[in-house]
């Protein structure tokens, strides 16, 4: 068999801890299943059909009730960086570090680090094998000390976050997705504490409370909080980023803040809205009544 090389990064299927990686192989379309880091399986395929993909997936996973929508899903947003390699013929490094067969044999990446099956412990540390850590109740967040500093701190990082959202909004369909979910994934990753569930939703809170340094939480209770940040600071930094509205993508710069919340959401089991407005957001934690 061939090398797998990789056009696609890895996409999670939706509340599994499974996800599907497009590629080529022996000079075929070619799919890959993950488990957390192991690799199920590497397919070629006859052509580049999202029932192929669909096929390959289903064939590879085996859970109960596994939805179909999901998998279709998943395979989609596959035939989007395959159409994107198709026309251009060139691909960003999709390559995953310490991915391990389902043998046990490492697959060595081009930066050489290998693992296995005994080296990674059994513990999956993927984006799509997030662990479930439930949280018993509301995190406690503490209003910031020094106003001033966070009002830079938050200014940087809106500035940050708007400048590769525009840049990324030219680059081809697909690319600002995959860069902002794999920077939340990482984030999260960052924040989960498994001696203690708290620090994650704690973590989130006191991010969205930095983004104004007029942040308030009007509603705190046993079973929801909320805060409110208006005159936030990261969209006073996209403005100025893009005073013009054309270059910042919909939903830009609070989009990556949604997207780190459902994240929160699956490894917690809160309940997280984002409502946002021209000046700020309204976020809220709940638990399901």
């Amino acid at each position: 068999m061939g090398t797998f090389y990789p056009i696609s990064p890895l996409v999670s299927i939706t509340n599994t801890s499974f996800s599907a990686q497009a590629g080529v192989m022996d000079e075929m379309w070619a799919c890959r299943v993950v488990r957390g880091k192991k690799i199920l399986a590497e397919k070629t395929m006859p052509e580049l059909d999202l029932e192929n993909f669909v096929g390959v997936i289903y064939g590879h996973i085996r859970v109960e009730g596994l939805s179909r929508h999901a998998v279709a899903t998943c395979a989609g947003r596959l035939m989007q960086f395959s159409r994107t390699y198709q026309q251009s013929g060139v691909a960003p490094n999709y390559e995953v570090p310490d991915l391990f067969r389902d043998d046990g044999d490492a697959y060595i990446t081009e930066g050489g680090s290998t693992t296995t099956e005994s080296d990674a412990g059994g513990v999956a540390e993927t984006p799509a094998d997030l662990p479930y850590l439930p949280i018993g109740h509301l995190p406690s967040i503490a209003p910031q000390v020094g106003k001033d500093a966070w009002r830079y701190i938050s200014e940087s990082h809106g500035v940050m976050i708007s400048e590769i959202a525009a840049y990324s909004a030219t680059l081809p369909k697909g690319h600002l997705e995959a860069m902002f979910e794999k920077v939340a994934d990482d984030l999260v990753r960052m924040w989960i504490d498994n001696e203690d569930p708290m620090m994650l939703p704690t973590k989130f809170g006191e991010m969205i409370f930095s983004c104004s340094s007029d942040s308030q939480m009007p509603k705190t209770g046993t079973l929801n909080i909320s805060i409110e940040t208006q005159g936030c600071a990261f969209l006073k930094a996209a403005r100025e980023v893009d005073p013009d509205g054309t270059k910042l993508p919909r939903g830009f710069p609070c989009a990556f803040h949604e997207i780190i919340a459902r994240k929160v959401e699956q490894v917690t089991g809160l309940t997280i809205g984002v409502n946002t407005s021209s000046t700020g957001c309204i976020v809220t934690m709940s638990f399901d009544q």
